[in-house]
């Protein structure tokens, strides 16, 4: 008894493990992209060695062969007929096509019936009796004792077993593949271990018939087990029918559920819908179909489509529908004239209605498009044009430029830039500038007529192609007439702006065989223009271009020279008029070039400004003068300011005041020890932003100086304005003073003015003993000049600061 129960638990262990890798390879990716011979030669492989092993394991447990390398070799020998029989069996029936071997959700849906599996499982019985039978007599030489009642006892069995296995399976590929039910491992296993046990016992009858007569209990096991199988496969395929039933009524809920939608988004949809017949008579329409036409049901319903659609359209409609009435599903644009009268355009898709594969009807979905097309037209039209004037936008005037280029004819491109225009949004706001420049169009066009198209590239610059010129002096003519017309006043926002263009011209095909180069060379003489004191006109040279390559070539050298630190400062000293005494310092940049020498300040700060490089090298101008301010103040005790110029950049730049606090930090120098000079320029543009900064900046204590002060044409209203602590009178009026009276007189007035304010003045460019004397009549507080010493470097500065301290010792 105990080697039987060993005997199926070992039964038990192969069969299972083997159907479920069996499970598993047909359900998994590997399984699914397996080809159907690969799968079938594994299979082959499972079952033959199944049909093989186990009545070898029979035959051990019951004694009638021994385990040894000769048996074991033996029965493995066999197995490749097994192998080869089960191989040979499935693609068989696979080739006929009733039993799918590779299962598959195409296959596994089809209706089988009984007799294919009955068959293979009636097959595969004889095969494993004659197998058995073979195997003792033919190859292990052993006698035995055949029964036909044994024999068909056995071929029963072993039938039912093969046959119950088989739908099993079966099913739980129904269950997976089909209808998405999950099926757990101890289910499957269950299935799998009532198999084995119902398979290994019959074996185990039949081999034991074989020599003697079986044992009551095995034959109990025997049938129960078989019994068992078929009950739990009966029960089993019940209960996925079940399932499957109530999936069905899931699905006829859903179809009705489905149709109720179906007639919610009819009577709901926000498009038109109608439903025609093959004449196109309205069958019937959803509720949108009334506002959207104006006429009520019943008379709609009384009409054909024909009869909405504008006569133009009719004909084209029919032609479309015929389409449809063919089998072609249509998309197309039409119009409908509403019952009173207007005109709305319709985006109409139809199809087929078919009824038991009988063309019954259109159903026809129409959607309003007239608001959506009208909003695709502006669209169209502001892709070439600008929103603000109407005229052409960059897009637009590119494209005349290249098709005038295409034509081959010689034109003129004119860019006009509006002087000062930033001024105008700034003081008046933007509304103001915007209504400008819709009058300056309006100028524009009444000069230009039909002699060349205008466009907006975008604030306030315009560009013109001129097409109809003879020559350059026609071109200039017709650019005097602008200004001529420019110069009348502007009325904007209750008064009157007087406005002046910068303008540059270049020509096709001298100046340019493409869009880019002329506007790119218009360009340059534009700024030209601007350079040369605005209000003007500038024709494009060769000249302009090697400018324009040496600023580049400035710019990139300046950008590596910052990079590398290639720059130093020299300090220019400040003295009392009273008592000469040193009162300041001013740090001042110089480049000196690897290649070309000492650079003036004068040609690469202005590029600096340009191009944003002036914000890292002031504040690396900043950082270096701080350093040489602490190393003077740790070799000698220091009662003077130190001087750093702040460009109108750098100065409105967000993190200007944080790098400065960092630094004045970093280094330890105090701010009331700091004079920052800032320019009339940057007071001027950004009047709010400089008073706030420059209040934040005295309440840290900080000095502020007004650089270059009277070159302005509103300086003195700045004095008033911005609490500084000192203003530098620019050397141009200091050069001519006492011979030239006018400059002799605005100095002295801005001296008298600043003291009355309680503002310290300092004189630039004193290089005469002359010059001296008068701003000392005058009470000028400071001077700054060659006559006391040119800018020093930092280790010559020592000497020069003690010089001077001893003499006024």
């Amino acid at each position: 008894m105990v080697n039987l129960i060993l005997y199926l638990i070992v039964c038990c262990i192969i069969c299972v493990t083997l159907l479920t890798l069996n499970m598993y390879v047909t359900t998994t990716v590997t399984g699914k992209k397996m080809h159907e011979a690969i799968y079938t030669l594994f299979l082959a492989i499972l079952c033959g060695f199944i049909i093989s092993i186990i009545p070898y394991i029979c035959l051990l447990s019951i004694s009638v062969i021994e385990l040894s390398p000769e048996s074991l070799k033996l029965t493995l020998k066999n197995t490749l007929y097994t192998f080869l029989f089960c191989f040979v069996s499935f693609w068989l029936m696979s080739l006929i096509g009733k039993i799918a071997i590779k299962p598959s959700r195409f296959n596994t849906n089809k209706k089988k019936g009984v007799i294919p599996y009955l068959v293979l499982s009636v097959v595969v019985a004889a095969f494993i009796v004659i197998y058995i039978v073979y195997l003792l007599e033919r190859v292990y030489s052993i006698p035995l004792y055949l029964n036909n009642v044994n024999v068909l006892y056995t071929a029963a069995l072993l039938t039912t077993s093969i046959y119950n296995i088989a739908r099993i399976i079966e099913h739980l590929h129904i269950d997976q593949l089909m209808i998405n039910r999950s099926i757990t491992y101890t289910k499957s296993t269950t299935f799998y271990t009532v198999f084995s046990i119902s398979f290994g016992s019959i074996i185990y009858i039949f081999i034991q018939s074989l020599f003697q007569v079986a044992d009551f209990s095995i034959v109990m096991i025997s049938i129960l087990s078989v019994l068992i199988l078929f009950i739990i496969t009966i029960n089993y395929i019940e209960n996925q029918l079940i399932y499957q039933n109530g999936m069905v009524e899931n699905q006829n809920m859903k179809l009705k559920i489905n149709e109720q939608q179906y007639r919610s988004l009819f009577q709901y949809n926000p498009n038109a819908i109608f439903i025609l017949d093959l004449k196109g008579n309205f069958k019937e329409v959803n509720p949108s179909v009334l506002p959207l036409t104006g006429y009520t049901l019943s008379e709609i319903l009384q009409s054909k489509i024909t009869d909405l659609v504008l006569k133009e359209e009719t004909e084209r409609l029919k032609a479309f529908f015929n389409e449809v009435i063919k089998g072609n599903s249509i998309s197309v644009e039409t119009f409908i004239l509403t019952k009173n009268k207007q005109v709305v355009n319709l985006n109409i898709t139809a199809s087929q209605i078919k009824i038991d594969n009988s063309l019954t009807g259109i159903y026809v979905i129409a959607q309003d498009i007239t608001e959506q097309n009208q909003v695709q037209e502006k669209v169209n039209f502001l892709a070439y044009h600008d929103e603000l004037t109407g005229l052409l936008n960059r897009r637009g005037i590119y494209k005349q430029v290249d098709e005038q280029i295409n034509q081959g004819t010689s034109f003129a491109t004119i860019l006009i830039d509006v002087d000062m225009f930033k001024d105008i949004n700034d003081h008046l706001g933007h509304a103001a500038g915007d209504s400008l420049l819709k009058l300056i169009t309006l100028r524009l066009q009444k000069t230009i007529k039909g002699k060349g198209v205008i466009g907006r590239l975008g604030g306030d610059e315009f560009l013109i192609c001129l097409t109809e010129i003879k020559n350059s002096a026609e071109v200039k003519r017709l650019i005097k007439d602008i200004q001529t017309e420019m110069k009348q006043p502007f009325e904007i926002e209750g008064g009157q702006k007087d406005i002046t263009l910068s303008i540059g011209i270049s020509y096709y095909p001298n100046d340019g065989n493409n869009c880019d180069a002329l506007i790119k060379h218009a360009d340059m003489a534009m700024y030209a223009a601007k350079k040369a004191g605005r209000n003007n006109y500038s024709e494009y040279e060769a000249s302009l271009e090697k400018d324009m390559l040496s600023k580049i070539t400035m710019y990139e050298e300046l950008k590596n020279a910052i990079e590398e630190q290639q720059f130093e400062l020299y300090y220019q000293p400040k003295h009392s008029i009273k008592d000469e005494k040193i009162v300041g310092v001013e740090a001042l940049i110089r480049w000196h070039h690897p290649q070309q020498g000492f650079v003036s300040p004068g040609d690469f700060i202005p590029i600096a400004e340009e191009t944003n490089l002036i914000i890292p090298l002031g504040n690396w101008i900043i950082r270096r003068a701080l350093s040489q301010f602490r190393e003077w103040g740790i070799r000698f005790p220091m009662d003077f300011q130190l001087s750093i110029n702040i460009s109108p950049k750098q100065f409105i730049a967000e993190n200007f005041i944080p790098v400065l606090l960092d630094s004045i930090e970093e280094f330890s120098v105090p701010p009331e020890q700091i004079d920052l000079e800032i320019t009339e320029s940057l007071a001027i543009e950004n009047t709010e932003l400089t008073r706030e900064k420059i209040n934040l900046l005295k309440g840290i204590g900080f000095k502020i100086t007004m650089d270059d002060f009277g070159t302005g044409y509103t300086s003195l209203t700045y004095l008033s304005k911005f609490p500084l602590d000192r203003i530098k009178i620019d050397q141009s009026f200091i050069k001519d003073i006492p011979s030239n009276k006018n400059h002799a007189a605005i100095v002295q007035s801005l001296v008298s003015v600043a003291k009355n304010l309680d503002i310290k003045v300092t004189a630039e460019g004193v290089e005469t003993k002359q010059q001296l004397q008068v701003l000392q009549d005058w009470d000028c507080d400071e001077i700054q000049g060659y006559f006391y010493s040119k800018p020093l470097h930092s280790r010559v500065f020592s000497d020069y600061w003690d010089k001077y301290e001893n003499k006024i010792k």
